[in-house]
């Protein structure tokens, strides 16, 4: 525990010392101008300076390894505030006895797996009926040609029972 603070107290000594240095920076610049520049331009360049100087030296801590550590440690805490905010809201669900975010996600995954597979057979469905109809179109075309042929032979053989009723039939001697 002592550890932590050490190192808490490390890091505020890290920060006072980048505005320490922040200020100190700034009072250089202020003392670069003259009195004898006008006061608009003047006001101008030290503002620019101050704005530089707060910069660089604000770039500079961000890049340290103590700045890094502060960030991926806030970072760490909220993230871990986040899941501790998440499981009491759940457990607060599952003692009301109300569907958490967790359920309704689940219940939503399990739809989305029904509907997957009611698509999937849908689609297999579709390849046999579609299947089912080239067999029909076969069937009919093998129809169309049977009916055509027995048209055809009905038509050859109408003349030839045309011809054998238009000649008379002889007589034969049992007949009389």
């Amino acid at each position: 525990m002592s550890d932590n603070i050490n190192k808490y107290f490390d890091q505020v000594a890290a920060f006072q010392k980048l505005w320490t240095d922040s200020f100190a920076n700034m009072a250089g610049t202020w003392s670069q101008f003259s009195p004898d520049s006008p006061p608009v331009e003047e006001m101008r360049k030290m503002r620019g300076g101050m704005l530089q100087v707060l910069a660089q030296t604000w770039d500079e801590y961000m890049r340290t390894p103590q700045f890094m550590e502060m960030m991926t440690a806030s970072l760490n805490g909220a993230l871990d505030l986040k899941r501790l905010a998440r499981d009491g809201m759940n457990r607060m669900h599952e003692q009301l006895e109300n569907p958490s975010k967790e359920d309704v996600d689940d219940v939503l995954l399990a739809i989305r797996h029904v509907e997957r597979r009611l698509l999937d057979r849908l689609e297999g469905l579709d390849d046999r009926v579609a299947n089912l109809n080239e067999k029909i179109d076969k069937v009919d075309q093998r129809i169309a040609k049977q009916e055509n042929a027995i048209e055809q032979r009905g038509q050859t053989s109408k003349p030839e029972t045309q011809k054998a009723a238009a000649t008379p039939r002889r007589r034969t001697g049992a007949e009389h």
